[in-house]
């Protein structure tokens, strides 16, 4: 459980820096526990249209660290991720990337 929530933690932190203060992260309110400042610390690794993405930085670990990653999956197949070009897959690595839980599926 704990890995499904950390895997929904970084889709939403994904999908909130490529919506920027957008609704889902708007006015300092936060997506599964992330805010706008720790999503934008992992759109880097995430996007789609990135051959070689970096690794998550350190706040980008952090905010994913302090976030409800049960959450995220709920927007695997959602189309904001397309839109926003985000790689749902390289986002539920994260996590992993950072050593904070083991790999798992939605």
């Amino acid at each position: 459980m704990e890995g499904y929530a950390k895997l929904m933690i970084v889709t939403m932190v994904v999908a909130g820096l490529a919506l920027g203060s957008g609704p889902m992260v708007a006015n300092g309110q936060k997506v599964c526990g992330m805010n706008k400042e720790g999503f934008k610390a992992c759109q880097p690794s995430v996007t789609a249209g990135n051959p070689s993405p970096p690794p998550p930085s350190a706040a980008c670990c952090m905010a994913l660290d302090e976030a409800d990653l049960t959450c995220l999956c709920f927007f695997k197949n959602s189309k904001w991720m397309n839109d926003y070009g985000i790689d749902f897959n390289r986002a539920k690595n994260l996590p992993v990337q950072c050593n904070l839980a083991k790999s798992f599926n939605c």
